[in-house]
């Protein structure tokens, strides 16, 4: 900084691509020590946390008491879920709006779609949600819909139900349909379903920009709550919109892959899920067991070669999460699956051998100078991540800036200068 400062007074030329070449080269190495020392202290928890034998009561697609962290997310989409469940939680009158969403969403499916109930027809599909639902040890009623269109989702906050899309179910096998139902159901286990609801109001919103004060002013005449909520409304078509709504479409995707492997797990195979996945972009051209083993294997390859190239940063998860905000991913996610199915922590978790809610929450309470070192550096690598997020940018609107003011032979000298960008170790597989 000082030097930059001494330059600057001097009037010597500040080569501002360099300075940002060298920084990037500091962060990079930043990150990868503060890496090190956070995957040396998770090992430290996880060898702790795990349990000696099988958990009691596991096997034959029954996982009691299985926590989330057995699925840990990446560092950066854990940051992002956190801020934007911080906003969510600080907006004013959340708790009675979606409150109201969830009604207004049930009032919806039942004028629109039909419920599913004992004795009518899918009731199949009734056994099969509560043999998922106890697979994975929760406790409670979700309502099934089957809709005429419009695909599988989860609606609701407090009360979630589930609608499935029957035209996509026709031409699928019963095993397939039970996939499809079970990696929907997952998203109860993984949470997040308040920025789901969140998402859907901005969507709402959308739909009628016109109407959007009107909408506000009259939510204000509600007594007690009503000014509350109309002001939360203000607020969140600003910039907390922005992080809703990118936070919906990148949770929405990466839990999608963590469902994919939740009800791989409940079924105890994953042949349903890769014919699905084949069915999905093949339709029925894919008929026979030796045809749809050939599409899936390469779908998986497919799938393979974008991982690379997110990896390599060539392409954003983000911008593909924005062009298809409901498109079904089905080769990344084949791959993701058949990856997930040769890491070790999946089969640990088929053995039993898993951590428990119970377990985890027990240690988090006897080891807290462990748990609070943890914390320091998990916020320490999001903080990194994103100063050289910054830093890629002003170096990519330099390049373009350049490029676009024809400015070629002292770019390239600088270009041959500067070293080239240090590699980034790509983020732990969520």
């Amino acid at each position: 900084m000082f030097e930059s400062l001494r330059r600057a007074i001097s009037g010597e030329p500040t080569d501002r691509r360099a300075e940002l070449f060298a920084e990037r080269g500091r962060v990079v190495e930043a990150l990868e020590q503060r890496r090190a020392m956070l995957e040396d202290k998770r090992r430290t928890r996880v060898e702790a946390l795990f349990p000696e034998g099988p958990v009691p009561g596991a096997g034959a697609g029954r996982f009691p008491d299985l926590d989330p962290f057995n699925f840990e997310e990446a560092e950066e989409q854990s940051w992002l879920v956190a801020v934007a469940q911080r906003i969510i939680d600080g907006f004013p009158g959340s708790e009675a709006l979606l409150s109201q969403l969830d009604a207004t969403f049930r009032g919806f499916s039942d004028a629109n779609h039909y419920r599913v109930v004992e004795g009518g027809p899918w009731e199949r599909l009734l056994a099969w949600r509560d043999a998922t639902l106890r697979a994975w040890d929760i406790e409670r009623e979700v309502p099934l819909y089957l809709s005429a269109g419009g695909g599988a989702r989860v609606l609701g906050c407090k009360e979630p139900f589930v609608v499935l899309d029957h035209v996509a179910l026709v031409g699928l096998d019963d095993e397939e349909v039970r996939f499809v139902l079970a990696t929907t159901l997952g998203h109860l286990f993984f949470g997040n379903l308040r920025i789901f609801s969140f998402h859907r109001l901005m969507e709402v919103l959308d739909k009628m920009p016109s109407m959007s004060g009107l909408i506000a002013r009259g939510l204000g005449m509600i007594p007690a709550i009503g000014n509350t909520i109309s002001r939360g409304i203000e607020l969140a078509r600003s910039v907390n919109d922005q992080v809703i709504r990118k936070t919906n479409m990148v949770v929405g995707l990466r839990q999608h892959l963590l469902c994919d492997r939740l009800a791989a797990l409940a079924l105890g195979d994953a042949g349903p899920a890769q014919r699905y996945f084949v069915h999905l972009v093949l339709g029925q051209a894919a008929a026979g067991p030796d045809e749809v083993a050939a599409a899936h294997r390469r779908l998986v390859e497919q799938g393979r070669a974008l991982h690379e190239r997110l990896i390599e940063g060539k392409i954003d998860l983000h911008m593909l999460s924005i062009v298809g905000p409901t498109a079904a991913f089905a080769a990344y996610r084949a791959f993701k699956l058949d990856e997930w199915r040769r890491d070790d922590r999946s089969a640990r978790i088929a053995r039993g051998l898993y951590v428990t809610r119970t377990r985890l929450l027990e240690y988090r309470r006897s080891h807290r100078a462990l748990e609070d070192e943890i914390r320091f550096l998990e916020g320490r690598v999001l903080e990194l991540h994103e100063r050289l997020a910054k830093v890629d940018e002003e170096l990519r609107g330099l390049e373009a800036g350049a490029i676009e003011a024809g400015v070629t032979g002292a770019g390239d000298e600088v270009a041959a200068a500067a070293p080239p960008p240090p590699p980034v170790s790509p983020p732990a597989a969520s």
